[in-house]
């Protein structure tokens, strides 16, 4: 397990979402005052983006899931971190409290950090927890063919559900904004020292995009929000290649077939030297 205080290796993975269906990531208003009432968020440039912030959220429920439905290896497994987190403020359901490993730890930071990272989960080690910053950072993806499109975005009809009925409530028409099908956006995540098992494990849930079976933004269960990741690359800087990559801003294109690998020989819980 790695945190930041040494260089081991930077991930760079890139691909291209394509949306197969309209998207809906919501601003929180519109600032025109005849504005939807749940517009798409824009850039400066007026244009729709996907905040990494929503990419983050949905790879990491995703991993959590995946790892959630496995028998729980002592390296594998996601906690519950708002009910039952791997590392509580006190100790309980078995679990070594922050203040026990503070004091484990004889009052020191670095050895604070080690303890705490050590009886930490395998999704928060990743996307990181209260306590230190996760490895993977998740860009803002941009729409890169808004020339190329009819129009941006379109305005949908809502309704409000009356639950005791199961039909529509008088009152509570609404409309919201989504960027129209065959929308394609760059995502872009950089991965700060993943072995090769935890890099394994990002592109296995990765797959699940390309295949199709992720939905991102809001309203997904009404059609919004269905895409798949197109020309996934990673490309990978380690000490083998990082006074290369420094001086000339280049580095190859790694084959994923290695790190897809290593996580399955740790799915199915056999030693590994990563």
């Amino acid at each position: 397990m790695n945190d930041f205080a040494t260089f081991t290796n930077r991930t760079f993975i890139r691909a291209t979402l394509v949306m197969e269906t309209a998207l809906a990531v919501g601003a929180r208003l519109s600032l025109e005052p005849t504005g939807t009432d749940m517009p798409v968020v824009k850039g400066p440039d007026g244009l729709p983006y996907i905040p990494g912030s929503s990419i983050k959220g949905v790879l990491r429920f995703q991993t959590e899931r995946l790892l959630r439905g496995r028998h729980r290896q002592p390296d594998l497994w996601a906690c519950d971190p708002f009910e039952s987190p791997c590392v509580p403020d006190e100790d309980r359901d078995g679990r070594v409290g922050k203040e026990k490993l503070w004091v484990d730890a004889k009052g020191k930071d670095e050895a604070f950090s080690q303890k705490v990272l050590a009886a930490s989960c395998t999704a928060c080690r990743l996307f990181g927890s209260p306590w230190f910053a996760g490895r993977l950072a998740f860009k803002d993806a941009y729409l890169s063919n808004g020339d190329h499109l009819p129009v941006v975005t379109q305005v949908r009809d809502g309704v409000g559900i009356d639950r005791d009925l199961g039909a529509a409530r008088s009152g509570i028409k609404y409309d919201f904004e989504t960027v129209v099908p065959g929308a394609r956006f760059n995502v872009e995540i950089v991965a700060e020292n993943l072995d090769d098992r935890e890099l394994g494990l990002l592109l296995a849930v990765l797959r699940l995009w390309q295949e199709g079976a992720i939905a991102i933004g809001g309203k997904s269960t009404r059609g919004p929000g269905w895409g798949r990741l197109e020309g996934l690359t990673v490309q990978r800087v380690d000490s083998s290649n990082l006074v290369h990559y420094l001086l000339s801003g280049a580095a190859g294109t790694a084959d994923l077939a290695p790190y897809l690998q290593a996580f399955q020989r740790w799915w199915q819980g056999e030693a590994s030297d990563a």
